[in-house]
């Protein structure tokens, strides 16, 4: 609440700052400058920009849409299955997003440390990040991983606000934070159940509980073919240079 009210307050600061100086100005150029002011110190005292940016993006939206709310993309590459997954870069999340017939198809957000997006749309609602996988009770899918280039874990919630129209995902990766000795032992465990066609019942509660997720996405496609755009640390360190 205390995060939520700075925010606010440096906000409704910054504004009525901007258009006092905006109102006072007499030249057009002033007046540009001072947006460029005022967007600049939103930016850097808010999260409010990051938050627009993604409230913008969505499952079957035109894939022109990302470019013009986040930019060029910063890293291409293309599935196994041969879709097209795009990279964009914020100074508080990356976002990948998967494109089929020109389209949004899905899209996975992977946010840095410190920053929280709203996520109330999701099944998971506005805690998920905040709280272990085992708090969302739907899981239609899931899938892991654990090599040396990319671990992962990732599921597919039931629910959510539109969950008519596409589902909700959730999941970690190490992109930028590792696994403690319990959830490697725990993640081990259970792709060492998938390997060996076992019931993944039992190793897949047990590590749901043990872990948080730090991505999200929504998706009109399989988990299949989101597990070629999570985020890898590789990526993710080429990504931020």
């Amino acid at each position: 609440m205390e995060k939520k009210s700075l925010k606010d307050h440096w906000g409704r600061a910054i504004a009525l700052v901007s258009l006092v100086a905006i109102a006072l100005g007499s030249f057009n150029d002033s007046t540009d400058a001072l947006e460029k002011i005022y967007d600049f110190s939103l930016s850097q005292f808010t999260d409010i920009p990051s938050q627009e940016k993604l409230a913008k993006v969505y499952v079957r939206a035109s894939a022109d849409v990302l470019d013009e709310a986040l930019g060029a993309p910063v890293y291409i590459k293309r599935s196994a299955d041969g879709d097209l997954i795009k990279y964009y870069q914020d100074g508080r999340f990356v976002l990948s997003a998967v494109i089929k017939d020109d389209a949004i198809a899905a899209y996975l957000v992977f946010p840095n440390e410190g920053f929280t997006p709203n996520t109330k749309l999701s099944a998971g609602g506005e805690d998920l990040l905040s709280t272990p996988f085992s708090d969302q009770e739907g899981v239609s899918d899931l899938r892991a991983s654990l090599s040396r280039i990319l671990t992962y874990y990732i599921e597919e919630n039931t629910g959510g606000e539109f969950n008519n129209l596409y589902t909700s995902v959730s999941g970690y990766s190490e992109f930028q934070q590792e696994l403690t000795g319990e959830q490697h032992q725990l993640l081990e465990s259970l792709v060492d159940a998938f390997t060996l066609g076992d019931d993944v019942t039992d190793s897949a509660q047990a590590l749901r509980q043990a872990m948080k997720p730090n991505f999200y996405g929504y998706s009109s496609l399989g988990l299949s073919a989101l597990e070629d755009a999570i985020l890898t640390k590789s990526e993710y360190q080429l990504i931020q240079q």
